[in-house]
């Protein structure tokens, strides 16, 4: 049974990344949700809505860990490098049910949120370092912290109205909340702007390199799929070859053919 389970959950490996996302989009609903209920005076229903729907995530958390418990090969290894994910999914809710006096106690339900959330950290910092994205992530950061000093000292902001004023310009959002009046204020965000549409275009062609590399690298590949390949690569050298490589090349895309 655990053998069937590992074989199946091994065939859906494709398709962790989506899992991943999925879980942590979860996560950060559960977070929301519970800052709602504590911060905020709610209506009985309300309240009702959110403790169902923490509630099913809670559920869905605890199959998730129960699963991953099954199918690995060490469990007692398992539950000490998942410890975080073991506290996560101990229901508070249950322990404290209707003590709305001290609901702040039901913010301990973040821990799961978190503990999901750290699931997919590798995942980001695999994106950030996708053709070293990492350098231009950082660059990007400097500019904005540095277009930030810089006008507050051109147009006489403060560093919190900058900082923001530079984000957004970096963004290319353009609120307009804040707007430079000095020509030198328009030159930075003239820069900024110019910065952005770089950054943002690569972030795009990174998330897009890091998909391509996942699927490319959870496809089965055959030996059919390799051979081709290598005639491929010989041909995008085409003027090099020589007729006994096309004669072979021929050779082994014919016995290919002729073997499916």
């Amino acid at each position: 049974m655990v053998t069937k389970l590992r074989k199946f959950i091994k065939s859906l490996s494709k398709y962790m990344l989506a899992y991943d996302i999925v879980m942590a989009i979860l996560s950060i609903s559960v977070i929301f949700g519970l800052v709602i209920e504590t911060k905020l005076e709610l209506t009985d229903f309300e309240l009702t809505v959110i403790d169902c729907f923490v509630n099913l995530a809670w559920a869905i958390f605890c199959i998730d860990y129960m699963v991953r418990l099954i199918i690995a090969k060490n469990r007692l290894l398992f539950i000490r490098k998942n410890i975080i994910d073991l506290i996560a999914i101990i229901s508070f809710g249950t322990l404290f049910q209707g003590s709305r006096a001290i609901k702040i106690i039901r913010l301990l339900y973040i821990f799961k949120a978190f503990a999901y959330l750290n699931r997919i950290y590798e995942r980001i910092i695999s994106i950030i370092k996708t053709n070293d994205f990492d350098h231009i992530l950082w660059f990007t950061l400097g500019v904005i912290f540095i277009g930030a000093v810089s006008i507050s000292f051109v147009d006489g902001l403060d560093m919190g109205d900058a900082l923001w004023w530079s984000f957004v310009t970096t963004a290319t959002v353009g609120y307009g909340d804040i707007a430079p009046h000095s020509i030198g204020g328009r030159l930075i965000a003239v820069f900024l702007m110019i910065i952005g549409i770089g950054f943002l275009s690569t972030l795009t062609g990174t998330i897009s390199a890091f998909f391509i590399h996942h699927v490319r690298a959870n496809k089965k590949v055959t030996y059919k799929d390799e051979e081709i390949e290598r005639v491929i690569d010989k041909l995008n050298n085409f003027d090099a070859l020589s007729t006994d490589d096309l004669n072979q090349m021929f050779s082994v895309l014919k016995a290919l053919k002729e073997n499916t």
